[in-house]
């Protein structure tokens, strides 16, 4: 890639011309599936339909007043020379997001491990950033029946229900009763997962006991016909 790659494009008259603030139109030329997440979500909706960029100004969620006039484009959390996914994936979300959840983000135990990462302490992947739980990496089939993995970027894809976010993203970590009883404690989200969840859902419990009582009648019904 280099500058006309972005910068020139044909016009309605197949004539080369200049663009100056080139937008997602020219990413989707080597990023389509990442572009169309994008505009899927909450932050590129008004993008696909034709409409001026969103603004964090306009979210009802709390947004940092210094960011409420931000147009929301792949620029805005990419940059367009200094392309950094580190920066993408934490300090961008940082920059517009104001809510309790984001703000307790750097007390918590995964900013810990995304810190130990981007240190060169950590192993490779073992941070947890903002993107790792809203903008996951996932596996698709491209029409010549290849397997890539993208990130996904339409943030909202799992944030509604937030159990959603429990096979793509907790249990690459956690167990599926920790993971469970972590997203049902709003306490907790509020403190972005600083502590341990307050009570555990009844019926995964229950669930499990019944996985360890078929296990126990299984292992006497075994020993029964082996001693037979």
């Amino acid at each position: 890639m280099n500058c006309s790659g972005c910068h020139q494009a044909k016009d309605a008259s197949d004539t080369l011309a200049w663009i100056k603030q080139p937008d997602h139109t020219v990413c989707t030329s080597c990023h389509k599936e990442e572009v169309e997440g994008f505009l899927t979500g909450l932050h590129g909706m008004r993008l696909k339909q034709g409409m001026t960029p969103m603004q964090p100004g306009m979210a009802e969620q709390p947004m940092k007043p210094s960011a409420g006039h931000a147009k929301l484009t792949c620029m805005s959390c990419h940059g367009a020379h200094r392309f950094d996914t580190r920066k993408a994936a934490v300090e961008a979300c940082l920059t517009c997001h104001d809510d309790g959840h984001t703000r307790a983000y750097k007390a918590s135990p995964h900013f810990g491990l995304w810190h130990e990462e981007i240190s060169g302490r950590g192993a490779k992947g073992s941070g947890v950033s903002c993107a790792t739980c809203h903008l996951p990496r996932v596996e698709f089939t491209t029409p010549e029946d290849e397997t890539r993995v993208l990130v996904q970027h339409n943030q909202n894809d799992n944030l509604r229900p937030n159990e959603k976010m429990v096979r793509s993203v907790c249990m690459n970590c956690h167990g599926l009763q920790f993971s469970l009883d972590a997203l049902a404690d709003g306490k907790l989200i509020g403190r972005n997962f600083k502590g341990m969840p307050a009570k555990q859902i009844e019926s995964i419990r229950m669930a499990l006991e019944a996985e360890k009582r078929g296990a126990a009648r299984k292992a006497v019904g075994d020993t029964d016909e082996t001693e037979e």
